[in-house]
């Protein structure tokens, strides 16, 4: 029985240990974002509005409704809610071109190494 018990503890820590330490998981990802990430918005948007309310006084005078509105509502209202899940920063990744450049997330172009490319 002795022997049993030390053969699944050792086939366990094999098993545990085989798997890469620093691997890319998209799974992990979308369940930190479903799990965490998302009710925490939630939450922002909520506060967010209340927020909006309370500086309608201020913001009705200096004319600036629309971009208030737009930061304490529209914003994390659309980061909970149409933002691809497990997608954390503005629904864009950085992605390989054929070339050996990376993508950037504004748009322009750099090397792996993280130079401009020529």
């Amino acid at each position: 029985m002795k022997k049993l018990k030390v053969t699944i503890l050792i086939a366990i820590c094999m098993i545990m240990t085989s798997t890469p330490a620093f691997g890319y998981d998209e799974g992990l990802e979308a369940t930190v974002d479903i799990l965490a990430v998302r009710p925490a918005s939630l939450v922002a948007t909520i506060v967010g509005s209340a927020l909006f309310i309370v500086s309608l006084p201020f913001s009705i005078p200096s004319q600036s409704v629309g971009s208030t509105a737009q930061t304490l509502i529209v914003e994390p209202f659309n980061y909970t809610f149409t933002r691809p899940v497990g997608m954390f920063n503005d629904g864009q990744k950085s992605s390989k071109t054929a070339a050996g450049e990376v993508q950037s997330p504004a748009g322009g172009k750099a090397t792996e190494n993280g130079g401009p490319a020529d």
